[in-house]
């Protein structure tokens, strides 16, 4: 792990000295984590920042726009579930916020599919985006078949009528073990009962308890997490599970 952090520092390091490269893949890393800082009463994920470096330095580069259009379609989602029960949200405020970030992630992963037209990602995001809206059906792959595998962490917080998950969708061991670190030790109110749920072209594949009680961090000793036998979900595509999305993702309902 300390390996991975330093390699994460040196990532961060680069993205500051202008390496569009480093600011895409440090802002994907940021993704898996819980971060949300307030910029102008504007909630910002800890990624969008280097993404948006990313895409500005080197603005034909795919993998940096999609990356951001999926942030963006996260986001919508997120706050279009908090105003359904938040009765002291602005709504108006939020839907033009919402609206602004459909745009602009319609014109980020819409461009995208007019290089490559076959492109999974954008499309599968473009997908999610309208379900955002009520407009269409979350992504599940062509003819049902989802051809992705993933992990899923999980956990549930109740209040009252009111559940809060917070789920993080990766593929790679290192960076689940990185992100759920991160996560125990900055956010451990967050925190329930920790569930790993392995997914192989949409089926599950296994199940295990990352935490069952209160706890500080995960014995990683202890746990296996089963190898990703097929392809793996690529960066920023949607899982096929009810707005659950790449990286860490919060749903109200």
């Amino acid at each position: 792990m300390v390996i991975f952090s330093e390699r994460v520092a040196a990532l961060r390091a680069a993205a500051q000295d202008g390496d569009a490269g480093a600011a895409r893949e440090y802002g994907r890393l940021l993704s898996l984590l819980p971060d949300v800082a307030v910029v102008e009463d504007e909630p910002v994920w800890p990624g969008e920042p280097w993404l948006r470096a990313a895409v500005t330095s080197r603005p034909d580069d795919a993998l940096a726009r999609t990356l951001l259009g999926s942030l963006l379609v996260t986001q919508i989602a997120l706050w279009r579930t908090i105003v359904d029960i938040a009765p002291d949200v602005d709504e108006e405020e939020v839907e033009s916020a919402n609206t602004r970030r459909r745009e602009e992630a319609e014109e980020l992963l819409g461009g995208v599919l007019r290089e490559a037209p076959e492109a999974p990602t954008p499309k599968a995001c473009l997908a999610a985006l309208a379900e955002a809206f009520d407009e269409g059906d979350y992504p599940e792959g062509e003819d049902g078949a989802f051809p992705y595998d993933y992990h899923l962490v999980e956990t549930e917080l109740w209040s009252g009528s009111v559940c809060t998950r917070l789920q993080l969708v990766v593929t790679d061991p290192e960076e689940l073990r990185w992100a759920c670190d991160y996560w125990l030790a900055n956010y451990a109110d967050l925190v329930g009962t920790l569930t790993l749920t392995s997914y192989s072209r949409g089926e599950k594949v296994d199940t295990v308890a990352l935490l069952e009680g209160p706890a500080e961090t995960v014995d990683w000793e202890a746990v296996t997490i089963p190898p990703l036998a097929g392809a793996p979900l690529p960066p920023g595509h949607p899982a096929p599970h009810w707005r659950t999305y790449y990286g860490f993702t919060v749903e109200v309902g």
